[in-house]
């Protein structure tokens, strides 16, 4: 995924939806987005005010927000619709070169391919977006109606996401979704945390936590996915215990 793809900047849009032309409006929007990422990434949407989110950008105007976005729920949207679409194209880049070898794709190489690029993202410097979409993961979909509908995967993603579960035959139907789901709340927060604990990297003043590795006993990361991947897909095809009753 090139740097320039990653960073390309929303189409900036007025109140009402209108267009707002000029670099200055361009560039308050893109600020404003940005800012709003890390900080819900930080703090979660309840305690990040759209005011908190004005200052953080640096803009003194505290209906900001509502003028370039109309509503939080706008920007929350306009987070999203910034980030998915490189995310996507990695994502389809991805599948491609797993089928490129003819074989059937299993649920391990499909979870590579949904979240590899979030692993990705994470690493990049200057994207929030993955610890974001950690503290949005365990809520209930009803709770942000902006998450319902594979927004945040994208068309491949949501393909993916279909297609591993159509591999969870064993597991009973109500509980399949269920699964992919706490995988992802699981997997979205690992990433994100990369390098603030002793395992995955290192806290101390003056160690980059986008280093390959870390000083100690730090995991390298590229080690920390892929165990992290292996984890997901044991967890998404671990059999179902004995003698459990799905229908209660």
């Amino acid at each position: 995924m090139s740097q320039q793809t990653a960073t390309q900047s929303p189409e900036p849009t007025g109140p009402a939806g209108s267009l707002a032309h000029g670099p200055r409006s361009h560039d308050a929007r893109l600020r404003l987005l940005l800012s709003a990422e890390r900080l819900y990434a930080e703090h979660g949407l309840e305690a990040v005010s759209l005011r908190h989110i004005c200052r953080a950008a640096g803009n003194g105007n505290n209906n900001a927000v509502q003028y370039h976005f109309g509503s939080e729920r706008g920007l929350l949207e306009a987070i999203v619709s910034y980030r998915v679409p490189p995310l996507d194209q990695r994502r389809a880049a991805l599948l491609e070169a797993a089928r490129a070898g003819g074989d059937p794709l299993g649920v391990r190489e499909l979870v590579d391919v949904l979240m590899r690029p979030l692993a990705e993202e994470a690493r990049r410097p200057g994207s929030r977006y993955v610890g974001f979409l950690g503290r949005f993961a365990s809520h209930p979909p009803e709770r942000h109606p902006w998450w319902v509908g594979g927004a945040p995967a994208g068309p491949v993603g949501h393909e993916v996401s279909m297609a591993i579960l159509d591999r969870l035959a064993a597991v009973p139907e109500p509980l399949r979704s269920l699964r992919l789901r706490h995988v992802v709340s699981l997997c979205l927060p690992a990433l994100a945390g990369y390098g603030q604990s002793p395992s995955g990297g290192a806290s101390d003043g003056g160690t980059d936590a986008h280093d390959d590795v870390v000083s100690g006993d730090a995991v390298p990361y590229g080690l920390y996915v892929t165990d992290l991947f292996d984890m997901a897909a044991a967890a998404l095809t671990a059999p179902l215990s004995t003698g459990a009753d799905s229908s209660q």
